[in-house]
């Protein structure tokens, strides 16, 4: 099955040729599959200052918000036994998703 037509607005019809070092190519190229995306739309975020967020981040903050839900879910299962430890622990998860989202914004 063919690729569906993009909308006119969302055609990318212009371009841009750059020429980069080998060992620059291999550090984009390496950043790229980091972020498991192309090149191409790894410079465009880049350039364009749009958000680059590396694929094992946002698998390690899914992860975390669905630890965070089952211990809730827990929780609200006990009626609330070992509430102290349950909120500290929930706290340490949202700490520790804010802590990874700071750092997705200072690439």
């Amino acid at each position: 099955m063919p690729r569906p037509r993009l909308n006119e607005d969302q055609r990318k019809e212009k371009r841009l040729t750059v020429r980069f070092r080998p060992e620059e190519m291999a550090e984009l190229t390496g950043q790229a599959d980091v972020c498991g995306l192309s090149v191409s739309e790894l410079v465009r975020r880049r350039s364009l200052n749009k958000r680059v967020v590396p694929a094992a981040d946002l698998k390690i903050m899914s992860e975390l918000r669905r630890i965070g839900g089952l211990l809730k879910l827990s929780f609200k299962e006990t009626n609330g036994v070992y509430g102290d430890t349950t909120a500290a622990i929930l706290n340490e998860l949202r700490n520790a998703i804010i802590r990874i989202g700071r750092k997705e914004d200072d690439r």
